[in-house]
């Protein structure tokens, strides 16, 4: 068994503390995702699990073996690195195959091995290649194949796709998820890009400051967010974060955003706890209707960003700003144009204060 936990660690550079009593569990055969901006204690994470980085006080759990003391060699953990950290004198079999010399492995064995992932990875034909002849997504592969060879319990991955470029990326994205649908290693990866944690990770770990904000599935977090900073740093666009009041007027309910009022289509008995007060509203940009309206009009197209199948469009409402997502079978807009601003679908009322969610409103 092949589960990790983290149990109350704490990570000090002299009297700087950059984790604080965090605890996690990674089950066994999971993809988890760290996810979160640059400086925020992932990497530092990642490194104590594979035993670079000493732990100030807490606990460290591979499977039942608590491994505080244990060499970085003697947690059969596999990782692999940003800059890949090939050999650039050796060949690609050699890259792979170096590890498993070094453990004493026949040549029958590393045979097996190397060819076993170089299949895997659909690298046959690169073998005997010399890394600097290779593109970035080959020694990427290379570096997994690497990495696959050992056979380890966990594989660490730290922001392996970055010097990738944008399409490359995207197949890469693929591939891994296949891989780890093939292999099941629990695997821990670390990224400050939120559509890789979004589209790799069984679960994910939104962390800032070192600290764990939240941990969830990719659409538990997407949609039922635990605070405005996790809400504004997944999605793309993120989640909109709108200071207003609720009022109600009948049997309908409005956001006031300073003098404008947005009708709230979904009616809720537990929105009713909040009239009157003020909140923050977090609305995914597709959440939000536009329409084109003669007497309720209380927004301005400012911009519009023509994607293909879809559009953004940034509305004002007052000197409030926000994103809507459009579809190409919606109705068109143009800039300067005034509309109403309807909300609807799902939201999240946050505390005004402390930015923490109070309640999350979704239709149906």
């Amino acid at each position: 068994m092949s589960s990790i936990t983290l149990k109350n660690i704490t990570k000090a550079y002299g009297n700087a503390i950059v984790i604080q009593n965090l605890n996690l569990k990674i089950n066994d055969k999971e993809f988890l995702v760290l996810v979160g901006p640059s400086g925020c204690g992932k990497s530092t994470i990642l490194r104590m699990v594979a035993g670079l980085e000493d732990i100030t006080d807490g606990e460290l759990y591979i499977g039942d073996k608590l491994v505080n003391d244990v060499s970085p060699r003697d947690r059969n953990i596999a990782m692999v690195f940003q800059n890949y950290a090939l050999y650039p004198h050796m060949t690609v079999y050699d890259n792979m195959s170096f590890g498993l010399k070094l453990r004493g492995f026949s040549k029958e064995q590393i045979k097996e091995r190397v060819n076993y992932a170089a299949k895997m990875l659909g690298i046959e034909k690169l073998l005997e290649r010399k890394p600097k002849t290779l593109s970035g997504g080959q020694r990427q592969r290379v570096a997994l194949g690497r990495a696959i060879v050992r056979n380890p319990k966990v594989f660490l991955l730290d922001e392996p796709l970055s010097n990738l470029d944008a399409k490359l990326r995207t197949q890469m994205r693929l591939e891994l998820k296949k891989l780890h649908s093939k292999i099941k290693t629990t695997t821990i990866y670390v990224t400050h890009d939120q559509v890789e944690a979004m589209t790799l990770g069984d679960r994910i770990v939104v962390m800032n400051r070192g600290e764990i904000l939240q941990v969830g599935t990719p659409m538990e977090v997407y949609d039922y967010p635990a605070d405005t900073f996790v809400a504004g740093f997944i999605g793309n666009p993120p989640m909109n974060i709108i200071p207003c009041v609720l009022e109600k007027s009948g049997d309908k309910v409005f956001a006031k955003i300073e003098e404008n009022l947005v009708k709230i289509e979904i009616s809720s008995d537990e929105l009713m706890n909040y009239i009157g007060k003020k909140v923050m509203l977090g609305i995914r940009p597709e959440n939000i209707a536009l329409k084109k309206s003669a007497e309720q009009n209380n927004a301005v197209v400012d911009m519009i960003e023509v994607l293909g199948s879809e559009s953004i469009l940034n509305v004002k409402v007052g000197s409030q700003e926000m994103k809507v997502r459009l579809y190409d079978s919606e109705e068109t807009f143009t800039i300067g144009e005034k509309i109403e601003v309807i909300f609807g679908n799902g939201f999240t009322l946050f505390d005004a204060d402390n930015g923490r969610a109070m309640c999350h409103i979704h239709a149906g």
